[in-house]
């Protein structure tokens, strides 16, 4: 594993290689990679990129064609270690209410799955007990661990050589992972919205159509946690609209998403999500299997397959531990949909989003991040 030790400012050693763009930047850098996950080629192979960041300072944000930019450096990267480049690159699009991205990375893996972080920042500093820059410092403060969790995966996956199952996904059945977005939405004086979302395809190789699965594991940080505020937590939502893919023929059969329903109560649940593949010839199904532990909340299942989107609520009970506290749960849902083909241009495969609202004294706030998932070429 090759590690490269160039000085910094401060006369520490760095194992991260610190090329910086400036200048039509702004006051944003752009890193050329972190060196942790991958080397120069040692005959071995497949091998992943390095993991690819940019980050803001000085009250600056990362616009869009600085993720591209830093995408773009990622794909060459991986390009220049195995020869060639994935046929499609899976990406997103944020959209938050009242919050910027400050912090991003990107890299693949040896399998040529896409690994992400997302870092968003706002505050309301009219709010008593708020400070300027803290929720952007929060950020900051993650993102060297963030960063080295993404290079941790890529060099897993130069050790072991599998696409398969991701996160907290325990099996697949002809499934295999194109993505996964870790997402973290921080506002002070309210809390912190987050999710990772898992993006699976079928491996069936049909031009027929396409399986598309996404696993959601959401949490949500009050302010009495994350910045010491009277913000509690009160409800949190994650939404998958496969309603907004351009694919075509986009079907959410009764079935296809867990939790499915209303439940309540601490529970330790194993989960199995399958589709009915219509267009093969024979009976064939594809999925994914999870399982974890459900504090006592109740989630109420508020998806639609007539309107093709599944959503779930996480509500809190009142004066329970669990206001004060981190909060979590884990939805999936899967689609079918016309097949994608690598020579089209981008398009848009599903929305998600994670919400959740915070509550002080009666006073409430919700936190909402938005991700529009999409393949484009290579």
């Amino acid at each position: 594993m090759k590690q490269n030790h160039d000085a910094d400012e401060d006369g520490t050693e760095s194992n991260r290689r610190t090329v910086l763009k400036t200048g039509a930047l702004g006051l944003t850098s752009i890193v050329g990679g972190t060196g942790l996950a991958s080397a120069a080629s040692s005959g071995k192979s497949p091998r992943g990129s390095d993991v690819h960041t940019v980050k803001a300072s000085r009250g600056a944000t990362i616009s869009e064609t600085q993720r591209r930019e830093v995408r773009r450096r990622a794909i060459r990267d991986f390009e220049r270690e195995n020869g060639y480049s994935p046929d499609a690159i899976p990406a997103s699009e944020q959209q938050s209410n009242g919050g910027e991205v400050v912090a991003y990375a990107y890299g693949f893996d040896a399998n040529g799955v896409a690994r992400s972080y997302v870092g968003i920042a706002g505050e309301d500093t009219a709010k008593p007990k708020a400070q300027s820059g803290r929720a952007k410092a929060l950020i900051h403060d993650r993102f060297d661990s963030r960063v080295a969790e993404l290079s941790s995966a890529i060099e897993a996956s130069e050790r072991q050589a599998t696409t398969m199952a991701g996160g907290t996904v325990s099996g697949t059945d002809n499934m295999q992972q194109t993505y996964s977005q870790k997402l973290e939405y921080a506002k002070d004086p309210y809390g912190v919205a987050g999710a990772t979302f898992y993006w699976f395809e079928d491996t069936l190789d049909s031009t027929d159509g396409d399986v598309h699965s996404f696993h959601s594991p959401a949490g949500f940080e009050p302010g009495t946690q994350a910045f010491g505020s009277g913000y509690e937590n009160e409800w949190g939502r994650v939404f998958h609209r496969w309603n907004k893919s351009e694919m075509g023929n986009t079907d959410v059969d009764y079935g296809q998403w867990k939790p499915y329903g209303t439940q309540g109560g601490s529970s330790s649940t194993a989960y199995s999500l399958s589709v009915s593949v219509g267009w093969m010839t024979a009976q064939v199904s594809a999925g994914i299997t999870w399982s974890y532990t459900q504090p006592d909340v109740e989630v109420v299942d508020e998806s639609s397959a007539y309107n093709e989107y599944n959503q779930w609520q996480l509500k809190i009970n009142g004066g329970d531990d669990t206001r004060e506290n981190f909060v979590g749960f884990q939805p999936s849902s899967a689609a079918s949909m016309n097949w994608y083909d690598p020579e089209m241009d981008r398009r848009n495969i599903c929305e998600n989003e994670v919400k959740g609202q915070f509550i002080d004294d009666g006073s409430s706030h919700w936190l909402s991040s938005t991700s529009m998932f999409y393949k484009i070429p290579a």
